[in-house]
């Protein structure tokens, strides 16, 4: 398996509107970067920078799974790490990441922690010790926490959805769905007890509040997700958040929505 002093790592950064190389510096990176760039012309740019190459692929493509996957096709580096442009990693996080590989040699993905400034970890799971992820706790990891060897990922040939995420016809999910089809794939998923980045305090470019969209955005995922038991995962998403959801209505009133997003999903 892969050797710790061997691996090389790089960062897939989805971005939007970029004209320079700014984010490189601003984000705090020390490695080989792809900047996956959704702007207003088609064009690519490569440059080496402490003996790192940054490339920037800009398109004219909307939507951030479909960004992810352009970006995907420039990887080239053992370990592959995704992130938004609104994170700052901490000094060293290229070994944290490496080293993790090295102390789980059969991982295919990794999670690591990420703190939020903005709301104090106040909704963030917080990982304390490794441990295998399975599809009853998938969810609760979000992109910027991925890891994942890129020769594994090849393999199992596992892209991004294009109907969720921001830009795309359904608020959230792509990364939910992206590592539910990579546990469908066989791929070993561990959870890592290391903070690798901060996320700045920036504006949500996809949540707009607990609309009647979201609820029924959530259950068009649900469905996705596992249409045998999106009603279950329905049901524990209301109970678990109604405190945040009580100003939206009542609890039959969003599961009734939710509900919908169920129904109307076709596979």
């Amino acid at each position: 398996m892969f050797k710790g002093e061997t691996m090389k790592l790089e960062v897939l950064v989805a971005t939007m509107y970029q004209k320079n190389l700014n984010k490189y510096y601003e984000m705090n990176l020390n490695t080989d970067v792809v900047f996956a760039n959704q702007s207003d012309r088609e064009e690519y740019y490569s440059e080496c920078y402490n003996n790192h190459t940054i490339k920037m692929i800009t398109t004219k493509q909307r939507g951030v799974g479909k960004n992810r996957n352009i970006g995907l096709l420039y990887m080239a580096a053992d370990v592959c790490a995704l992130a938004d442009d609104d994170m700052r990693y901490v000094k060293g996080y290229e070994e944290i990441i490496l080293n993790a590989y090295s102390e789980i040699p059969d991982a295919d993905i990794i999670l690591f922690n990420i703190s939020d400034k903005k709301k104090n970890n106040k909704d963030r799971k917080i990982t304390s010790k490794i441990k295998r992820v399975h599809f009853y706790n998938v969810m609760n990891y979000g992109a910027p926490r991925i890891t994942f060897k890129t020769a594994s990922l090849k393999k199992a040939n596992v892209w991004f959805s294009v109907l969720y995420g921001g830009g795309a016809d359904f608020s959230a999910g792509e990364d939910s769905l992206f590592l539910m089809e990579c546990l469908k794939k066989g791929l070993k998923i561990y959870t890592y007890p290391a903070e690798i980045a901060v996320l700045e305090e920036t504006e949500s470019t996809w949540f707009s509040g607990y609309t009647e969209k979201y609820f029924y955005d959530k259950g068009y995922l649900y469905a996705n997700l596992n249409r045998k038991f999106a009603f279950i995962l329905a049901i524990q998403d209301v109970i678990r958040h109604h405190k945040k959801y009580r100003n939206s209505g009542r609890i039959y009133a969003i599961l009734k929505i939710i509900f919908k997003g169920i129904s109307d999903f076709k596979r």
